[in-house]
């Protein structure tokens, strides 16, 4: 289970508060930052997974808040080039995963309002609508029911409220993501009520042509994410290969433009590691980014197909950020450790 929000604020407002926060930054801020969203949505609208969400009022937000702070909006290709150039002002990138369309609806508005480049990371399996879409089948069972039973795993939920229904979320996806053996269990949850997740991915995902208009605005970035989106450290080295490889070609094909960035789905530890990267390098992507939690620094010149992100919370505060930031998240993940994150 993850840490519950209100210890994370306790412990954000405490270290920026007292100072830690900078203190901590001489180490741990270093040269910029890559965050990680996925879904962008409406003001006041409420999901059980909420932590793919973030509103469009906290997009907003964050960018101002980081503009205010002297920090430049810097698009992945500018961020890579700026690890060893002679430029002390801080800068961050903004990332997307999956291929959601509101990242086209309500995303880009609010990044050309401040002129802000980004990249989306697009599986083949959302814009075909063949991806088994897990989380949008779970969101939606714990949206339907107020009770959650996964009896042959022995666990039961009680989620008759939004705040009950965004913690059982995030109980059950970080059982799953801790052991990917949970998924079938709550895949044949899903399917005893009957819930259509290909039904779920029609509404939510990127159609072709959203994609080809999402790739041709000057501030878009279209990076690979696999053909199906799936756990690659569970996969062969060959079904690896062929996950990236494809990927890479179908959105080749259907933009007509290099794809050079990738994304590994998931991007935790038990999702990918050494192995994926050298496949990423043999494949031809650039860069490729994971989940893991730090800073950029000079050293990650020379780890391009491992780079850590910083996720953009819709709960995020200025204590939060000022934290993300400053590497907090980074000194208390490594236990006070190596501040450069790698594979």
């Amino acid at each position: 289970m993850g840490v519950p929000a209100f210890i994370k604020t306790s412990v954000s407002v405490g270290a920026h508060v007292t100072g830690v926060s900078r203190v901590l930054a001489a180490r741990y801020r270093g040269r910029g930052m890559i965050f990680a969203l996925h879904s962008v949505v409406e003001d006041g609208a409420v999901h059980p997974d909420y932590t793919l969400r973030c509103s469009v009022g906290q997009l907003t937000w964050t960018l101002g808040w980081l503009r205010n702070e002297g920090v430049e909006l810097v698009s992945l290709d500018e961020a890579i080039e700026r690890l060893t150039a002679r430029n002390p002002r801080p800068f961050a990138a903004f990332t997307f995963d999956d291929g959601y369309a509101d990242n086209l609806t309500h995303a880009l508005p609010v990044m050309e309002r401040f002129g802000a480049p980004f990249t989306v990371y697009v599986t083949t399996g959302m814009i075909t609508r063949e991806i088994d879409a897990w989380w949008f089948g779970l969101a939606e069972l714990i949206r339907s029911e107020d009770r959650i039973e996964l009896p042959t795993l022995g666990r039961r939920y009680a989620c008759p409220d939004l705040a009950s229904k965004q913690r059982t979320y995030n109980t059950i996806e970080t059982a799953i993501h801790a052991d990917f053996s949970v998924l079938p269990h709550v895949r044949a949850a899903i399917e005893e009520k009957r819930i259509d997740c290909g039904a779920q991915t029609d509404r939510q995902a990127l159609t072709e042509q959203q994609l080809r208009e999402l790739a041709q605005h000057p501030l878009v970035t279209i990076g690979g994410h696999t053909t199906t989106h799936r756990n690659l450290a569970l996969a062969s080295a060959a079904e690896v290969e062929w996950e990236i490889a494809e990927n890479r070609k179908f959105l080749q094909h259907t933009i007509a433009r290099r794809i050079e960035h990738f994304a590994y789905p998931f991007g935790h530890p038990r999702a990918c590691g050494e192995r994926e990267a050298a496949i990423c390098r043999k494949v031809g992507f650039r860069t490729a980014v994971t989940t893991r939690h730090g800073k950029l620094f000079a050293e990650h010149g020379q780890h391009l197909h491992a780079l850590p992100r910083v996720h953009l919370a819709d709960d995020d505060t200025r204590s939060t950020l000022r934290c993300k930031t400053d590497g907090v998240c980074r000194a208390i993940y490594s236990r006070l450790g190596d501040p450069v994150a790698r594979m």
